[in-house]
């Protein structure tokens, strides 16, 4: 698909709403602004998988966002850029594709985390069991974080919107999010999505939050 279309309408809209706002697909060059927005999607989570010996999530994100085929890459980001400046984040997989940036995402981790690799990959999923892989025939958004001091702007609304605009092919949207962050959930009921699941850690309670998977019909 060609999203170039879609680009120069949804600025279009953007402007109307925030003069100084862009959305744009992200760049390697945004990587110091957009990682500490991806790591905030998430945090407990981040740190539960990726926190290994002297390796941080951060350092993982790092490396990988830089590289293509694997779900952190630039490539697959879009941004809120507000007077030259990335104040949000976003992200869409579909299946089959996942999958293929899931093998990717592995090669990475083998690659950050060497012989102890093993060890990141099994609490990633133990994690999938909470937030799982895209179902089919849906488009999943992730990573949807604003910076603190832009909140409350509409901006996390018109990334959402963005998304669906250059997926029109998909009638069904969904997403994860943290059973404890109820001004997101607010928002994306807001939005039109409703909570199908909540899935709970299973005796490992307290190291991530459990989520409510949610979709919204188009």
């Amino acid at each position: 698909m060609d999203h170039r279309k879609y680009f120069t309408t949804e600025y279009m809209i953007s402007s109307q709403t925030h003069p100084s706002l862009i959305i744009r697909n992200a760049q390697l060059k945004d990587a110091n602004q957009i990682i500490p927005l991806i790591y905030s999607s998430g945090p407990l989570a981040w740190n539960f998988v990726f926190q290994e010996g002297n390796k941080t999530p951060v350092d993982f994100l790092n490396q990988t966002y830089a590289h293509r085929g694997n779900t952190i890459s630039y490539t697959n980001h879009f941004v809120a850029e507000k007077n030259g400046t990335v104040v949000g984040s976003i992200l869409a997989y579909t299946q089959p594709s996942f999958l293929a940036l899931t093998a990717g995402t592995a090669l990475q981790i083998l690659s950050v985390y060497k012989w102890k690799a093993p060890k990141v990959m099994a609490r990633g999923l133990k994690t999938e069991t909470i937030i799982q892989p895209p179902k089919p025939k849906r488009l999943y958004l992730g990573h949807i974080a604003v910076s603190e001091s832009h909140r409350k702007q509409g901006i996390a609304k018109q990334l959402i919107e963005h998304m669906i605009q250059l997926h029109q092919e998909y009638k069904t949207i969904a997403l994860d999010v943290s059973a404890e962050n109820p001004a997101a959930i607010a928002l994306y009921q807001k939005l039109g999505f409703v909570i199908k699941e909540t899935r709970h850690p299973i005796g490992w309670e307290g190291t991530i939050p459990s989520h409510h998977y949610m979709e919204k019909s188009i």
